[in-house]
């Protein structure tokens, strides 16, 4: 295949980090996958919870953030 068939189209939208598909916060409620431009999130202010527990740790006893649930390694992880 040619780089022209494996790349992305210059306007299409960029593909989101891998994540835990469990892992939410009240931008990605709001924004959706835009949710990085939200103004709290960028400042820090974001809590985040886990749908499987509704409470701010995973299941595997585990701090939910961005980094600690994209990584695949973790028990509770599922694929988004």
């Amino acid at each position: 295949m040619s780089d022209e068939q494996t790349s992305q189209p210059a306007d299409a939208p960029p593909v989101p980090a891998p994540r835990c598909i469990n892992l939410m916060c009240k931008a990605m409620l709001v924004y959706g996958e835009a949710f990085e431009q939200d103004p709290d999130y960028q400042a820090g202010m974001t809590d985040f919870w886990c749908q499987c527990t509704q409470k701010p740790h995973g299941p595997d006893g585990g701090e939910l953030s961005l980094p600690m649930c994209s990584d695949p390694k973790r028990t509770c992880y599922q694929a988004y």
